[in-house]
């Protein structure tokens, strides 16, 4: 059967695999802790990096630009699961899940206090026929990371097919 996915997709899916494939190299599976993404995103993003924290951190509107969000909803909670946001500069907030769900879902408390550019709902996701992540698996960090960097190379459009 052909595929049905499009030069876009494909090339989208193509270079996260090989930033997925490369931040695995070279941080291991084990899961990233908050200091190690922070790091990767100020040398990979620069100006546009906004951070990482949990949910219940993220100010309200979000400037525009990358950051990665776990999706622990107290400060004194455990880390839950790494997702990766991106907004641009018309406030519009795009979501990426490694399990491929529901960003509204997984960041409830953060979408109950943002407003998405005049949308009616807080975040477009990605894609999310197709999961990059399953099981126990702990690659969420490198998986957001890989996504932000797409995003970063061939815009959040392209992005959001993976």
């Amino acid at each position: 059967m052909a595929s049905t996915k499009t030069h876009r997709e494909l090339d989208a899916e193509a270079r996260f695999k090989s930033y997925k494939d490369a931040l695995i190299r070279i941080y291991g599976r084990g899961p990233l802790d908050s200091e190690q993404i922070d790091q990767f995103g100020k040398e990979a993003f620069g100006e546009g990096w906004r951070g990482v924290s949990g949910q219940e951190k993220v100010k309200t509107p979000m400037k525009a630009r990358y950051r990665i969000v776990n999706t622990s909803k107290t400060a004194n909670s455990l880390g839950v699961h790494w997702m990766a946001l991106y907004v641009t500069s018309a406030g519009r907030t795009y979501t990426y899940d490694s399990f491929a769900r529901s960003g509204v879902k997984m960041l409830s408390e953060l979408a109950g206090r943002r407003k998405n550019g005049g949308s009616k709902t807080p975040f477009k996701d990605s894609d999310r026929k197709d999961a990059e992540q399953r099981g126990a698996s702990a690659v969420c960090g490198h998986l957001s990371l890989a996504w932000l960097l797409v995003v970063r190379d061939l815009g959040v459009r392209s992005a959001i097919l993976i």
